[in-house]
């Protein structure tokens, strides 16, 4: 038997005016938020078209009237949907939460930007637009595209904004920042100029003038001689500035004209943060990596200023260590590993120093935390960790422990083979971005900042997630503006899950169930602690038939309100729907008799409880359904189901209420017939299959079971002619092929009807009595071989059902 799918309402459980059991309480907490947020806004967010940026691509801390209007400009949209909400218009409330929603998470990408989460961030504004699509938000979804590397994606963005605002200076400097990403120095310079022009401070100028020397054209370097020049006139000369245009030059490879302006910046001021570390690096680099005193002294000057600079001591340590001055070496590297612990090249170096000295069990320690720290990357400064598995392997072999140091040096002849042919010049320009194997901290381009992000690059971020650790680190952010940071992004997901919630009710009311559903997961995944939310997912999860959601979600609604009899009934139905009955009755039962008497619940439980073999009180609860008013549809339902419980003389009274209502009721008569055929009342069987065949007269299972009976009767041809017109519209009916092959082997005709069983047992391979008919006939065609193969495949099929004790389906004819 194939079972009708439930597709009714609730019934008796659901009182008419909560049809759609979506709890709309929690709309009006919007009131204290607006409260909340103002208290927590204390970490200085941009205004949409405000934002700035710096040289390292992150949006700059705002002002205080900028939070304000921020503050202000959210108030009005809760305000506003909160109106809504009292209106009960649908369409206004999901106009309004559209508008919350649009504008909280483009703050929410705000604050991703000053976290150094460029991809999140770009998730979230790209999900803005989906609400909104205002042209500031590209211009955000650019910014983000820039500090995730993806640069082409950024270039789009903007460009669908400058046509309509051509000297936007915000849209202007992401293609300028897009396309030096892409090396692209000539076509940046354009942008990047015209924002000089439009805003000039010492930021654009500065980018326009790293632009314009990375062309190496002689004319752009006068250029951005003309820039710098610029800068002095905006902020007065510094050593910082100079500092600044010295690590321009650097970075361009001009060597002389980077040392002229360190130069310059230490005799401004000879205190000048960085300015004495950058010079000896220049002439360090300048002079082929041979360390002069000159080099030695502009170290020592820096450590002076500030003794634990992390680049200088490392570097100072590294020098003394490729001259062999390994006890020179020792402090500065030790300083170095204290200073920043998580960098491995310091260990390296302490390791590599101990073993020359001859140290070897300070070695081993030094090399073991430099390859920890290194961990997956293994390529970091041209392999350099192959290296530290030399000289280890070589300490293991020496004290005894050969097998572990063989592995070393395995490893470094596999990371040898890895190493890139790299020019000197390559080197060089590796050594200067950061100084010998310090790519991990790279000094600020500004006088003010403390250190520049290197932005952690995802090819997926999800964007409900907070922000790990590592990402954070790399920002710019205090302690108390990280802290602040997860205020006020507590604050921005409740808004957000509040207003999800709010417009999936919308939508459910107007019973755009697949939409709500997905909206109501949206606000889950940014606030689970919403009153209500699981209660609304979970029904919204099964009005749409997602049983595994609603199994997910409704017993969390069930914790929240034990007592929420709707909900309980829905849980019931859909584990009844998932084929796990065992749990539909236990959810059932503390419904009691209000759950019996409510048609589905009611269905579902007694059906529940039929599966599980419990048939007297599936009985009790299936009588207590038929107390209701019910459709035809249903009773056709009810009386499957007293079939299942062997209840024939209800089965067929059920049908005949179902036929009393609707006469021409598919399906009804067959079932009557069912019933009967079960009761061993064969002739009412028959004249109700024939009466369901003078309503659809292609009825395959009617004719199947029709025929049975006329061979019950001997009626043998006319059951083979109706076998025969039933293969004629459906060539796949196993039954038929089954019973015709029978017929056909009484008769005689062994081929014809091996022929017809072979068919039965390809279309219906599980069926144990089809094989156990087809072994009758190979025998009778002396084919013993598939005879016996046959017998053994019919064996197999009833251990297993023996096994599982599962009862076969109604209309099966051995």
């Amino acid at each position: 038997m194939r079972r009708s799918n439930l597709s009714f309402s609730i019934g008796g459980l659901v009182p008419p005016l909560a049809l759609f059991f979506w709890d709309k309480t929690v709309s009006f907490r919007k009131t204290r938020l607006l409260f909340i947020f103002g208290a927590s806004l204390v970490l200085a967010l941009t205004l949409p078209g405000q934002i700035s940026q710096s040289p390292a691509g992150r949006p700059s801390s705002g002002t205080s009237s900028n939070q304000a209007e921020v503050q202000v400009a959210l108030e009005q949209r809760l305000q506003n949907a909160r109106a809504a909400d009292l209106s009960g218009d649908p369409g206004r409330i999901r106009k309004a939460n559209e508008q919350v929603i649009a504008f909280a998470l483009r703050q929410m990408g705000q604050l991703r930007l000053l976290e150094s989460a460029y991809s999140q961030a770009a998730e979230l504004y790209r999900r803005s637009l989906d609400f909104e699509d205002i042209p500031d938000t590209r211009v955000d979804l650019g910014i983000a595209l820039v500090g995730a590397e993806q640069p082409d994606d950024a270039i789009a963005e903007v460009r669908s904004v400058l046509p309509h605002r051509p000297d936007d200076v915000r849209s202007l400097t992401v293609l300028g920042r897009a396309l030096l990403l892409k090396k692209d120095f000539r076509q940046a310079a354009s942008p990047l100029a015209r924002v000089a022009t439009l805003t000039p401070s010492v930021e654009t100028l500065y980018t326009l003038a790293t632009c314009l020397l990375a062309s190496h054209d002689p004319a752009d370097k006068t250029r951005a001689a003309q820039a710098f020049e610029q800068m002095i006139h905006l902020a007065g000369d510094s050593g910082s500035l100079h500092v600044m245009f010295g690590r321009a030059y650097r970075d361009a490879s001009d060597l002389p004209a980077a040392i002229r302006e360190f130069q310059r910046a230490v005799a401004i001021d000879p205190k000048t943060p960085h300015a004495h570390y950058f010079l000896g690096l220049a002439q360090l680099a300048a002079n082929e990596w041979s360390p002069t005193p000159e080099v030695h002294q502009e170290f020592a000057k820096e450590l002076q200023l500030e003794p634990r600079d992390y680049l200088a001591n490392y570097m100072t340590g590294f020098i003394d260590s490729s001259e062999r001055k390994y006890a020179d070496a020792q402090p500065y590297l030790q300083r170095a590993s204290q200073i920043n612990p998580d960098a491995p090249e310091p260990w390296l170096y302490l390791g590599l120093n101990a073993y020359a000295l001859g140290q070897p069990k300070p070695a081993e320690v030094a090399l073991r935390k430099a390859i920890l720290l290194t961990g997956s990357d293994e390529s970091r400064n041209n392999y350099q960790i192959r290296r530290a598995y030399i000289d280890l392997g070589r300490v293991l072999i020496a004290s005894g422990r050969s097998a572990e140091g063989e592995k070393c040096l395995a490893k470094a002849r596999e990371l040898q083979n890895k190493v890139f042919e790299t020019s000197q010049q390559e080197i060089g320009a590796h050594l200067l971005e950061g100084g010998a194997g310090a790519a991990a901290v790279v000094l600020p381009l500004g006088p003010d900042a403390e250190k520049e992000a290197v932005p952690l690059v995802a090819a997926f971020a999800d964007p409900f997630t907070h922000v790990e650790a590592s990402t954070l680190a790399q920002s710019n952010l205090t302690e108390s503006q990280k802290h602040a940071a997860q205020v006020q992004e507590k604050t921005l997901r409740s808004v957000l899950a509040l207003s999800f919630n709010d417009l999936a009710t919308s939508e459910a009311v107007a019973k755009i169930y697949r939409s709500a559903l997905g909206h109501y997961q949206e606000a889950e995944r940014w606030d689970s602690h919403t009153p209500g939310l699981y209660r609304n997912l979970g029904v919204a999860a099964f009005r749409v038939g997602d049983s595994a959601e609603a199994i997910r979600t409704l017993p969390l609604a069930l914790a929240e309100k034990p007592a929420d009899a709707p909900i309980r009934a829905m849980l019931g139905m859909a584990y009844y729907g998932s084929n796990r009955f065992a749990d539909a009755v236990k959810t059932f039962t503390p419904l009691g008799e209000a759950g019996m008497r409510d048609p589905i619940a009611g269905y579902a439980w007694a059906a529940s409880l039929t599966k599980l073999g419990d048939l007297k009180p599936a009985s009790l609860v299936l009588i207590e359904v038929q107390k209701n008013h019910l459709p035809p549809d249903t009773w056709l339902l009810v009386g499957q189901l007293w079939i299942s419980i062997q209840n024939y003389a209800r089965a067929v009274a059920a049908f005949q209420y179902a036929l009393a209502s609707n006469p021409s009721l598919l399906r009804a008569h067959y079932y009557e017939g069912i019933a009967y055929l079960r009761w061993e009342r064969h002739t009412e069987a028959a004249a109700e299959f024939q009466a369901e065949l003078k309503l659809n007269p292609d009825d395959a299972e009617a004719k199947d079971n029709l025929g049975f009976l006329y061979l019950e009767k001997s009626r043998t041809g006319d059951a083979a002619a109706l076998f025969r017109s039933v293969l004629d519209s459906h060539p796949d009916d196993a039954t038929a092929h089954y019973q015709l092959g029978k017929i056909l082997l009484d008769e005689g005709k062994i081929n014809e009807a091996i022929s017809q069983l072979e068919q039965a047992a390809r279309i219906s391979p599980d069926t144990d009595y089809i094989h156990y008919q087809l072994q009758a006939a190979y025998r009778r065609a002396s084919r013993i071989e598939d005879a016996d193969r046959e017998l053994e495949i019919y064996k197999q099929i009833k251990a297993r059902k023996r096994a599982s004790a599962v009862p076969s389906g109604m209309g099966d004819n051995p």
